[in-house]
């Protein structure tokens, strides 16, 4: 069940987007741009009681028991191969109590659940949304989003569903978990109870479609925004069928909305206004929630109650990564005019929220629009796009221009496989994957210690030719486009063995009891057993269902 049509053409014809936050990046390129601006001020006032709140009534969504051919299944010499129907890009497979739960890619609508050892079929599960991300688990439930919308709270052990929401249309993040509690985004102005569905959010201020068609009627004007304003008529706001009063307060300009949710009921426990939607995940760590939003911006949330604890305008690149007192991220490093699209390693003081390091500047070109839009990466995106009904590009609610400006993708499919060089911490050294190059560096100020190249052709692939490193067993493992999964020496970058997928990956793998999970971009899930019991403990993107990329004391997935 879609309303995506309806809403893309309501917003395609009627509104215009409003100056976010997000814009200030892109604002006089002649001037040169900071490393950091700190911007929690602004934040917490456009969370204030100044605002309106964000939505609170979602409707639910739907799944259905599905069957796998078991031809679907194939054994190998080194483990399994799961074709799936839909043959669309898929994301990090999950591994939890023994079990491996895969997206059906993105443009499925089916959620999967094997044994993670053998690979039979324990259950799967028709959503009513299609585009579901990778999953998190805990509590014996199972996370995912969907770009179409809703985000899914399933039995782990039966596939049941336990609770969901309609939050919007697009959703290109995956959620976190962490100490009972669920985190994600969402666009507010992309629900598809805002083209006038039977649980229209009240705090929207949105005319339903059919008041919408009868104020056109009358001639006038609908509102000139992106963000919705108080419509002409306080009649035209309805709720289920009950008429109610338009909320006095505006909405501040931002386009998504950043949520807390508990992991067994699904109530909400708090909700944040930010510039932009959340790149790749939140982090959580310790009792704080990080995230980067498309628009470069770093937030940091106290879990339990949403206190806004700082906001950076940092042209980040990558979802952050919490080491001890530090916080790495890359970041967008051409300062002005004339500059050439270029990145940089980011190293912050997690207390003081200040820049210790800019360092390991290189030209990006897998950052850089112009570049993008002639690669490989974008051609499929656009007809994965199209597939999922976005022939006419991501729509407004998305806010694509800020991910555009900054991280150089812009179609739903690439915003919500972007995963960026995003760094490893990991035997006293940081590692990542900047296009071409997989970079060792100092933590403490990021002189490079040695980098080596990924092959392929940059330009042409488009994005980065290598997924984020993962680490097990003392050894880096690196997925990359030309089907190949790398075991890497972290002392040097030297390739002490290679296994063939045999398909394009732009994922992470997962790593658990001495096997490697991967999902490929034409709709396989592949499984190599290494024999090694050491390779074990990343059991998702990032390492873990708090996404941290770190492994040993903050595993939290077990």
């Amino acid at each position: 069940m879609r309303s995506r049509f309806i809403v893309c053409a309501l917003l395609a014809g009627c509104i215009a987007i409003l100056p976010q936050l997000a814009a200030q990046n892109a604002k006089d390129k002649d001037k040169k741009e900071p490393e950091t601006t700190d911007i929690t001020a602004q934040v917490r006032e456009m969370n204030s009681d100044k605002y309106a709140s964000p939505p609170t009534q979602f409707r639910p969504g739907h799944v259905k028991a599905r069957a796998l051919d078991a031809k679907a299944i194939t054994k190998t010499e080194t483990g399994f191969t799961i074709k799936l129907p839909a043959g669309a890009p898929i994301p990090t497979p999950t591994v939890y109590n023994g079990k491996l739960f895969v997206s059906g890619g993105f443009q499925s609508r089916e959620y999967y659940c094997f044994d993670a050892v053998s690979g039979k079929f324990e259950w799967g599960m028709d959503l009513d949304d299609d585009g579901p991300t990778s999953a998190v688990c805990g509590n014996d439930i199972v996370v995912f989003n969907t770009e179409s919308c809703t985000i899914f709270a399933l039995d782990a052990k039966t596939g049941k569903n336990l609770w969901s929401y309609f939050l919007g249309d697009p959703l290109t993040s995956t959620p976190t978990i962490a100490n009972g509690m669920v985190f994600t985004s969402y666009p507010a102005m992309g629900g598809g109870d805002a083209g006038g569905g039977p649980n229209q959010n009240p705090n929207l201020n949105i005319p339903p479609q059919k008041d919408i068609k009868k104020l056109q009627k009358k001639g006038q004007k609908l509102p000139n925004e992106f963000l919705p304003v108080i419509p002409p008529e306080p009649a035209v706001a309805q709720q289920q069928g009950q008429r109610q009063p338009v909320q006095a307060k505006k909405r501040p300009d931002a386009s998504h909305v950043f949520i807390a949710l508990d992991l067994k009921t699904g109530k909400i426990l708090w909700q944040r206004w930010i510039d932009s939607d959340v790149m790749s995940a939140p982090v959580a760590v310790d009792d704080e929630v990080y995230a980067t939003s498309f628009a470069g911006t770093v937030y940091k949330f106290h879990q339990k109650d949403g206190t806004i604890v700082s906001a950076t305008r940092s042209r980040a690149t990558c979802a952050p990564v919490v080491v001890g007192k530090n916080v790495y991220w890359t970041q967008r490093a051409d300062r002005g005019k004339g500059d050439k699209v270029a990145e940089e390693i980011a190293g912050n003081d997690r207390l003081k929220g200040t820049q210790n390091f800019a360092a390991a500047k290189r030209i990006a070109e897998y950052l850089d629009p112009k570049v993008q839009d002639k690669s490989g990466i974008k051609a499929a995106g656009q007809a994965l796009d199209t597939a999922n009904g976005f022939g006419g590009g991501a729509p407004a609610a998305a806010n694509p221009n800020a991910a555009y400006m900054n991280i150089g993708q812009g179609n739903v499919s690439t915003m919500q496989a972007f995963q960026g060089s995003r760094i490893l911490n990991y035997l006293d050294a940081n590692y990542n994957c900047m296009g071409d190059e997989l970079i060792n560096t100092d933590p403490k100020d990021g002189k490079i210690r040695w980098k080596v190249k990924v092959k392929g052709d940059l330009a042409k692939e488009g994005g980065h030719l290598a997924a984020p490193p993962a680490a097990a067993g003392g050894q880096l493992f690196l997925a990359t486009i030309d089907g190949l999964i790398l075991q890497v020496d972290p002392a040097n970058g030297t390739t002490t063995k290679t296994y063939k997928v045999g398909s394009p990956i732009r994922s992470q793998p997962a790593i658990e009891g001495g096997r490697i999970y991967v999902g490929t971009q034409d709709g396989r899930v592949v499984c190599i057993n290494t024999g090694d019991a050491r390779f074990t403990g990343w059991h998702t993107w990032g390492a873990n269902m708090a996404h941290t990329n770190v492994v040993g004391k903050s595993d939290l997935a077990k």
